[in-house]
């Protein structure tokens, strides 16, 4: 993805879902809204795009929550974003967010996200949140397991949004540095 197919598309989002008969996972492209006064000398175009992540859980009707209080909605880092496509890309085994302090509507929460192996092919993505203060929402995890085909479909969509952040650089170099990186953590 270039940066002038994202603007080509105006307003219609780059993403990718994944669906699960508990939960459905969705990763979005999004572009910061920018004033001219904000650009500088040392800024390029990629720097307004960011990722969101979306957990919703599925509904009694069929479909998925993805605007109520039980969706999950986590914007990623760089380094967020480029661990999960090296998990997702099996380059490395897991990928862990432990007690993100952050609100989960207008709540104060932790949020704790984890993608590991699954004993089934695949991967295990959950994701939950925990309410710092004591009675104000309900405690919850989502779990999403997902196969083998849609890994790499995820992991090539976080590869891709990795090179619209770093233009100069090709995937097979991001995709060394990741695999050297894993090494080294070894």
């Amino acid at each position: 993805m270039m940066n002038d197919q994202l603007v080509v598309n105006g307003t219609r989002s780059q993403n990718i879902k994944v669906f699960g008969t508990a939960c459905a996972l969705e990763l979005v492209i999004n572009q910061e809204d920018t004033k001219a006064s904000d650009n500088s000398e040392y800024s390029s175009p990629s720097d307004k795009f960011y990722l969101n992540l979306f957990v919703a859980p599925s509904s009694s009707s069929g479909g998925y929550e993805w605007t109520t209080e039980n969706c999950v909605i986590m914007k990623l880092s760089m380094t967020e974003v480029m661990s999960l496509a090296s998990v997702f890309l099996r380059i490395k085994n897991t990928f862990k967010i432990e007690n993100r302090k952050t609100s989960h509507r207008s709540h104060s929460v932790y949020k704790n996200l984890s993608v590991e192996p699954n004993n089934k092919g695949g991967l295990l993505f959950k994701l939950g949140i925990v309410p710092i203060e004591k009675n104000t929402i309900e405690k919850f995890l989502h779990y999403i397991p997902v196969m083998e085909m849609d890994c790499v479909r995820v992991g090539l969509f976080l590869l891709g949004f990795v090179s619209l952040k770093m233009p100069l650089v090709s995937t097979e170099s991001i995709i060394t540095a990741l695999r050297l990186a894993e090494s080294k953590a070894k």
